[in-house]
């Protein structure tokens, strides 16, 4: 099955032949997909070049990312319906980030401001068809984004606009909620439904879970039984050890290499961060534990993976993509380990992160057309931001 959501993620690569794939890997070998930066920087230095190339690289419109590539292939993904949910879910993720980092660089609330006015007319975005259905991460990103603003400024001219927002996107999560409770975002091998019947996944199932406590501590109703039914198919997809399945097909099959809690290890935090904040709660051990998976005990498998073309190619199914997505998470799950703790991980965070670092200032750790820099960027940001506030605590 693996392999299967491998062809899909190419674009259904087997179709064009074996010779793609191995001119994919070719052009990693040959530097297509350069190395991470190596260079030492400060923590307030990256900070600031990060910040500066993402106000730099915004597009017109306010948004974040664009479908252009200079790369013989990509992941599957269709124009218009998956592009518009990359761009809506970047641009979401960009305004996170310029949060995060506050304002002490010129531009940084501008910036937020116009993205937000293009995530408020474009975030509604329609799935690409039955196979593809990407949009449910726009969703979540942006709920997690609106709910933070109106968090953020509950009373301000922008909020009865975001309310409403965030209204249509909750409607749109309960319309593509799986038969098993959760969200997926392709459908490889069932007959594509009006309601998507193929399997959850337990990261986009988290993900949203995530932007959907946001937006319900913010006001936004939410139905009881969406809630339920996806905390349940997270709690099943925790395995015995700690980790998380990759997805609900994989539950006749737990010990496959990506359920290991090396393989799962970039799931764990927001995983475990969905369960705590709208399931039955989750101890500081287990945050602990997660944690230490990702930054002690199996920090190279995922670095492993980093900026390699064929997803899921690296050892234990590990895709690039995992990873500044996977710190992310951790650092918003900084605030649930106890202090003498905290202060030792946003240290390593701050190492892991700076691996994906560009000479340029930004980070990414996929190719993804135009998206992977400015979805890296923001990433990273949101990690040493929150790493910053951990290790400045007294």
């Amino acid at each position: 099955m693996i392999a299967r959501l491998t062809r899909g993620a190419l674009g259904l690569l087997a179709l064009a032949g074996p010779s793609l794939a191995q001119d994919a890997m070719q052009a990693g070998a040959e530097g297509a997909f350069p190395a991470p930066d190596s260079a030492r920087v400060g923590l307030e230095e990256a900070l600031a070049t990060g910040t500066r190339w993402l106000l730099a690289h915004q597009n017109e419109d306010g948004s974040f990312g664009s479908h252009h590539s200079p790369r013989p292939i990509e992941v599957l993904a269709s124009f218009p319906g998956s592009q518009d949910a990359f761009r809506v879910a970047t641009t979401a993720l960009g305004v996170l980030a310029l949060r995060e980092v506050g304002t002490g660089e010129a531009g940084v609330a501008a910036a937020a401001e116009r993205a937000l006015d293009f995530l408020l007319e474009e975030s509604a975005v329609k799935r690409q068809s039955g196979l593809e259905h990407y949009n449910v991460w726009a969703f979540g990103y942006a709920l997690q984004c609106f709910g933070q603003e109106l968090l953020r400024d509950p009373r301000g001219d922008r909020a009865p606009a975001l309310r409403g927002a965030c209204a249509r996107l909750v409607e749109k999560l309960a319309a593509y909620q799986t038969l098993d409770g959760g969200w997926g975002y392709l459908s490889l091998d069932a007959v594509p439904t009006f309601q998507p019947s193929y399997t959850s996944m337990s990261f986009t199932t988290a993900t949203i879970l995530v932007g959907v406590e946001r937006a319900r501590a913010a006001g936004v109703a939410v139905p009881e039984t969406l809630v339920k039914r996806a905390v349940g198919e997270l709690e099943r997809s925790r395995l015995p050890d700690g980790a998380f399945l990759y997805g609900d097909y994989l539950q006749y099959r737990p010990r496959h290499v990506i359920n290991e809690r090396s393989g799962s290890a970039c799931r764990g935090p927001v995983c475990l961060l969905a369960l705590d904040r709208l399931g039955p709660g989750v101890p500081a051990r287990d945050f602990e534990r997660a944690l230490d998976d990702l930054l002690v005990r199996f920090p190279d498998y995922q670095k492993a993976g980093v900026r390699r073309p064929i997803p899921h190619e690296s050892w234990f199914a590990i895709s690039g993509y995992f990873y500044l997505y996977g710190h992310a998470y951790a650092a918003w799950a900084l605030d649930e380990l106890p202090r003498e703790r905290r202060r030792k991980a946003a240290e390593l965070l701050v190492q892991a992160v700076m691996y994906c670092r560009d000479p340029d200032g930004s980070f990414w750790d996929y190719p993804l057309y135009s998206y992977h820099k400015p979805y890296g960027t923001a990433f990273a940001l949101i990690t040493l931001a929150r790493a910053r506030r951990a290790l400045g605590e007294r």
